[in-house]
């Protein structure tokens, strides 16, 4: 049986007991990954914070095109109403539709420079007061 003594067969043992083990996340090892992820996501935030790239460039393009199409069915609705209240009916229910996109984008654009400039100070915010 010099399979089973073998060096090989420890190494194929171990790995079988850690990938066993891998199954399992207890408390600690969740806590450990959800520190893991926060530290990384702080670390994105903070260095896509003040970024000017082109892909950067894009999306605030896109948010600024996203939200003008909200404000415009908007004011839209608004102004369809006295002449036609179905259609007005059916533009908010576009906007309706649209609600979840536009706060995922002002929650994106505008949360991060609120965390950025007041929550970590990063001198933005009392630059402009002084």
């Amino acid at each position: 049986m010099g399979f089973l003594s073998s060096k090989r067969s420890e190494k194929i043992i171990d790995g079988a007991i850690k990938g066993i083990d891998a199954l399992f996340f207890t408390k600690e090892e969740k806590a450990q990954q959800s520190l893991k992820v926060a530290d990384a996501q702080m670390q994105y935030l903070k260095t896509t914070l003040s970024e000017n790239s082109a892909r950067s460039l894009t999306r605030r393009y896109l948010a600024l095109a996203i939200v003008g199409v909200f404000l415009l069915l908007i004011l839209g609705a608004g102004l369809a109403y006295p002449i036609n209240q179905e259609y007005a009916k059916f533009l908010f229910q576009l906007v309706g539709a649209l609600n979840t996109l536009v706060m995922m984008v002002a929650g994106f654009f505008f949360g991060a420079y609120m965390i950025g400039s007041h929550i970590w100070g990063n001198g933005r915010a009392r630059e402009k007061t002084k």
